[in-house]
């Protein structure tokens, strides 16, 4: 009697679903042994051929929620309304979805959108009243980590870069030396192109040819694949792919199919294999490939906990990526509607009242959903019909339940318990098959299934290799001699050719490492600092006039060095980096000064040179001359003929460089053979590099993890052996290899310290 009273008093909490059948009782007035429907409309965000693809699962699990409610006096009603995520404004529809009238209009919670390069706008809006937005298929790292404190933003797929590291996983335990990526121009195909050098790196694989290639609608992408003809002779090589629509598929096959004839042709023993990523688990990819390929690899349901299994079953075929996906989201959003129903403004998630410091402060549906897959010791309850029928009761008694879902078990992140930390993975091939009427068709061949955590039907990744990290302790050490004078005088020159707030955290290090340098013994005659200067007075600037590296409240120890200060302070700006030209950096470096460069390094032979740059880098020659989107690089071989000609002037005793940018490890290359110069570099040639210090009040990264190491370090002591300081960067600087260059044409960096460039 006591659960039916707390049920009925709850649906004072949810008048604003409205209670169709109901609409004129108040809850007090609600006769007790009568049903009573609670309506949650929940918006559909997909294209159209997903949702026809994923229409009978749909239909699966509504009937399968509305058929576990039968016996209960209060139920849920999921109202799907669908719309085109292809055909739709998408804006628009955030807005309407987000600002809607009271009454029947009302969205409740979002499903969707299929592409990651959608998600930020429903997201956006979605913020407002911390509207639950539950993703099956949104994995782009990038989108899950700007959102990793979001308790509306719902991920039920782990990132691409889990999908990266099984499909290197997959070439290394395939015995492939040599690989290389093709992967989609845009925000699906960025999280495999930031993660796959570090994670070929790792296993020791070699990129083949010119390692990674974008590719967007009809490139030609010959020239690309034939970079593997010479560097791959007489070997195999596994192309990656990973592109975000299946048409692309069908473009980029035909252009390795065509390689693999011709060096067929050629009596050259080049064998290519291809590894399509999860949207290639698509019928249309399925059916119109042109060539057989090697594997395939995409998100699936749970093999231990049945899900495939039901589905062959029931519908005569394979249930294909995202299925499982779909049916948790529309489940779990079912569920926390329950949940509310009984518990209303009494959420605990994690054993903690859920409140808000700003409006709504009170929790909403997507708390109650946090607060069901939070629970570790509750019912045991599954996401077949059983297991649901049982996980309503439960919640209906007012009891807690621990569900495991079609994709596995529900093990979501400790802090905002949204984003799902366990994926299962199907490798699949393809094969023709005989339909019984004398016609082939492709059908899925299920090869093994993967996932992180491994259980008595997957394979875990690290069954397949260990992921370690493996910095070398035994750096060749050497001895080199150029009877270096007497040290007299020390120069730097610290820029970041970032412009805009997006990249707040380049300008924002270099002000930082300034500030060191000064800390240091530095004088600003002796510091040329680069920079737009842009950023402390941009409205979007919450704090106005300061620049911060790192935010913290709990910010105790001294050893956390500039965290909440303002590093802009009392710095002087020697250049705009808009009035730069890349010449104009040679002049500074190279001492040319004239009436547009009056500030310029005075170096000698007696003086160490130290150089510091934080901005963004191509895989063609690293460093960019200006934001993400320029097409300018600075050189690497312009860096080797300014440090060339600095050394045939005797203008340096010695120079270190440290470079904070994508395939910054070009650089390390290109100054190679130079003496008396060391580079250290955030990745190395093949790999992009990592931001990792988000402020969600600003909107923007703050820094990156090798500039702040770098500079905590130093700061702390300034005689730290070389080696030591490349260890430390390298264990904390997560997402890519730290990397040092030069080091036999230096000296030891086990004797050799940062004291030749600190005081």
């Amino acid at each position: 009697m006591e659960n039916t009273r707390l049920a009925t008093a709850a649906l004072c909490a949810l008048l604003i679903y409205g209670c169709h059948k109901d609409d004129d009782i108040t809850p007090a007035e609600l006769p007790a042994n009568e049903q009573h429907t609670i309506t949650v409309n929940v918006d559909v965000i997909l294209p159209t051929d997903i949702r026809d693809s994923w229409q009978p699962t749909i239909d699966w699990a509504m009937s399968n929620i509305s058929k576990a409610q039968e016996m209960l006096p209060n139920q849920i009603n999921l109202r799907l309304r669908y719309h085109d995520e292809d055909a739709e404004d998408l804006d628009q529809l955030a807005y309407a979805l987000t600002h809607p009238a009271e009454g029947d209009d009302t969205c409740h919670a979002i499903i969707g959108p299929y592409h990651s390069s959608n998600a930020n706008t429903i997201l956006r809006y979605a913020e407002r009243n911390r509207l639950p937005v539950i993703m099956p298929t949104c994995t782009s790292a990038e989108l899950q980590r700007t959102n990793a404190r979001s308790t509306y933003a719902w991920f039920l797929t782990e990132s691409d870069i889990t999908q990266c590291e099984m499909m290197i996983a997959l070439a290394a335990n395939n015995n492939f030396q040599n690989i290389a990526l093709i992967y989609s121009d845009d925000t699906y195909g960025q999280s495999f192109r930031d993660w796959f050098g570090y994670y070929a790196a790792e296993q020791q694989l070699h990129l083949a040819g010119n390692g990674v290639c974008a590719f967007k609608d009809n490139d030609d992408i010959t020239p690309f694949l034939n970079s593997f003809r010479d560097d791959c002779t007489n070997q195999k090589v596994m192309i990656c792919c990973a592109l975000s629509n299946a048409a692309d598929y069908a473009k980029v096959c035909k252009q390795i199919n065509q390689l693999q004839m011709e060096v067929i042709l050629d009596d050259n023993n080049l064998f290519l294999y291809t590894l399509f990523a999860d949207v290639a688990f698509d019928p249309l990819v399925i059916d119109d490939m042109e060539i057989g390929f090697s594997y395939a690899i995409a998100p699936y349901g749970s093999p231990t906990y049945g899900f495939p299994q039901a589905y062959e079953a029931r519908y005569g075929s394979l249930a294909l990526g995202g299925y499982a996906q779909i049916y948790d989201a529309l489940t779990l959003t079912a569920l926390g509607a329950a949940h509310q129903a009984v518990h209303g403004e009494n959420c605990l998630v994690d054993g903690k009242q859920v409140v808000y410091d700003m409006r709504p402060t009170t929790p909403g549906l997507t708390d109650h959903i946090r607060s069901i897959v939070a629970c570790e010791n509750g019912a045991a309850t599954g996401w077949n019909l059983n297991g649901l029928t049982r996980a309503f009761a439960e919640i209906a008694g007012g009891r807690e339940i621990t569900i495991t879902g079609a994709t596995g078990t529900f093990n979501f992140d400790g802090e905002t318990r949204t984003k799902i930390l366990n994926t299962t993975y199907l490798v699949w091939d393809s094969d023709f098959v005989d339909d019984g009427t004398g016609n082939f068709h492709r059908m899925v061949k299920p090869l093994v299934y993967l996932s992180t955590e491994g259980s008595s039907t997957q394979a875990s990744t690290t069954t397949l290799w260990q992921m370690d990290k493996k910095w070398n302790s035994t750096i060749e050490d050497v001895t080199v001699s150029h009877n270096l004078p007497a040290l007299t005088d020390r120069w730097a020159v610290v820029i970041s050719p970032s412009t805009s707030w997006n990249n707040y955290r380049h300008q924002a290090d270099a002000f930082a490492m300034y500030q060191t340098l000064r800390h240091s013994g530095y004088d600003d005659d002796h510091i040329i600092l680069i920079v737009e200067d842009n950023l402390a007075n941009d409205p979007l600037n919450l704090y106005p006039g300061e620049i911060f590296v790192e935010r913290s409240n709990d910010a105790t120890t001294t050893s956390d060095i500039f965290v909440n200060d303002n590093v802009r302070g009392n710095a002087v700006v020697d250049y705009h980096f808009s009035d730069l030209t890349p010449d104009d950096l040679a002049d500074i470096m190279l001492g040319r000064s004239s009436d547009r460069l009056p500030q310029v390094i005075h170096p000698s032979s007696s003086s160490d040179v130290f150089f510091f740059w934080s901005g963004h880098g191509g895989s063609i020659d690293g460093p960019l001359w200006g934001n993400e989107d320029a097409s300018k690089y600075f050189g690497k071989q312009r860096i080797k003929d300014i440090v060339t000609e600095m050394n045939n002037l005797d203008m340096y005793r010695r120079m270190m460089f440290a470079i904070e940018t994508c395939y910054s490890g070009k650089w390390g290359e290109a100054l190679e053979g130079l003496p008396d110069v060391l580079a250290l570099t955030a990745a190395t040639a093949y790999e992009t590099s990592k931001a990792d210090m988000y402020d969600r009040s600003l909107g923007v990264y703050l820094s990156n993890a090798f500039a702040r190491t770098f500079r905590r370090q130093i700061y702390q002591n300034p005689h730290i052996a070389i080696y030591d300081l490349y260890r430390e960067l390298f264990k904390t600087t997560k997402g890519s290899h730290v990397s040092i260059y030069n080091q036999l044409n230096y000296g030891s960096v086990y004797d050799e310290t940062m004291g030749e460039f600190l005081e």
